[in-house]
């Protein structure tokens, strides 16, 4: 008797100052306030990526089962103007199951940049050539759209 009465005031010890503590307000994990970054990114997986002289061709994964197309000018891969950054980045892909992927940055909804994570053998399956002759729109555009 005298153990299930010492369980219970135990008990009743542990529980009620959880259960009395007033609730206290919290901003939720998202609510940073001024501490919001303006950059925003977005990975797309990437199916194939098709080499011409004036640009890259990527068939991109979009929601469900669909294929998307984005032109990326190789210009892109050189600063504009001294001092600033390229738009286009190419990195190795690392071994392993990472597949590769592309990574568009935007800054206050505006496009900044973009990465493409693709191996860098062109030997590789992923990579292709586009026939000669073939016309590409879009190679001197400013900006990427990708519809995801």
């Amino acid at each position: 008797m005298k153990k299930i009465i010492m369980a219970l005031i135990l008990a009743a010890a542990v529980i009620l100052p959880a259960v009395s503590q007033e609730k206290e307000k919290t901003t939720p994990i998202w609510d940073h306030g001024d501490n919001v970054s303006p950059l925003v990114y977005q990975n797309v997986r990437i199916f194939k990526v098709y080499d011409s002289p004036d640009a890259y061709v990527v068939l991109y994964e979009m929601a469900g089962v669909k294929t998307g197309t984005a032109v990326i000018p190789k210009k892109w891969s050189k600063p504009e103007e001294k001092g600033k950054h390229s738009k286009l980045f190419i990195r190795n892909k690392p071994a392993g199951l990472l597949g590769p992927y592309m990574t568009v940055i935007n800054q206050d909804g505006k496009f900044l940049k973009v990465w493409l994570t693709i191996p860098a053998s062109r030997s590789d399956p992923m990579w292709g050539v586009l026939p000669l002759g073939t016309t590409i729109e879009g190679t001197d555009a400013d900006e990427l759209n990708l519809q995801y």
